[in-house]
């Protein structure tokens, strides 16, 4: 989607609507993809599973997003760019089951499988493809196994469980104007920023001083230094 075509205005009545649709939307397609399993199309199946997670994703980012200030173009335009996003739809759709589970610990790997797999088990339940390793045709025929239609629509049946109760909470979170700052970052500021030893000199001397939270470093960091061109440490700091 080009820039033109996200200019439209993202007001809390909108993102109400698209949380309610994509629910809506993720229910009908788990509700298919069984329909698909219990007649034999395993790789369709999968994919319309691996669909309606991906609109359960979408129900949260929107949730979220009124939490948000919208007054901020900057944000605005940020979760449009998450709303076309499949691995920050995939991330987001899990949220409300990993807030919700006491031992996230020991379960954080089985997530970060669960979505890995997501992102790789998609593609290859729709498209035909040729393996370069072995110079071979593959097929989602092929690709998706019964076990695996059952395990994914299963999960998008307990992720969308999660989220429904997730997403229509009578309030949600309200950001700070740091969290929000932190939140339309473009990746690349962050990157260059982690990179250099002026930002970790910067970090530990706020940490030093209780402020342990990242996304304040990162964004007061950001706008008295890296904006400016300027250096922690030549600044007069140690």
């Amino acid at each position: 989607m080009s820039e033109k075509e996200r200019e439209y205005d993202l007001t809390a009545e909108l993102l109400q609507q698209y949380r309610d649709a994509a629910l809506v939307n993720a229910q009908a397609l788990l509700e298919e993809s069984a329909l698909l399993l219990g007649n034999n199309y395993y790789a369709r199946a999968y994919f319309l599973a691996a669909s309606c997670i991906e609109e359960v994703g979408k129900a949260v980012q929107a949730f979220e997003g009124l939490g948000r200030n919208l007054k901020d173009s900057a944000v605005t335009q940020k979760l449009k760019l998450q709303f076309e996003n499949h691995s920050q739809k995939v991330t987001a759709a899990f949220s409300p089951w990993v807030q919700a589970t006491p031992d996230i610990r020991d379960e954080i790997m089985n997530f970060v499988r669960m979505m890995v797999d997501l992102k790789f088990g998609r593609e290859a339940s729709m498209y035909t493809d040729i393996n370069a390793e072995k110079v071979v045709v593959t097929t989602p025929q092929m690709q998706i196994r019964q076990i695996a239609a059952k395990d994914c629509v299963r999960l998008a049946g307990t992720v969308l469980a999660y989220a429904r109760p997730y997403v229509h909470q009578a309030e949600t979170k309200t950001t700070t104007r740091v969290q929000d700052a932190f939140f339309a970052l473009k990746p690349s500021v962050f990157q260059k920023m982690a990179k250099t030893a002026d930002f970790w000199e910067y970090y530990i001397s706020q940490m030093e001083h209780g402020k342990a939270a990242l996304e304040d470093a990162v964004t007061e960091y950001n706008q008295l230094y890296l904006l400016q061109s300027k250096l922690f440490k030549v600044a007069g700091n140690a």
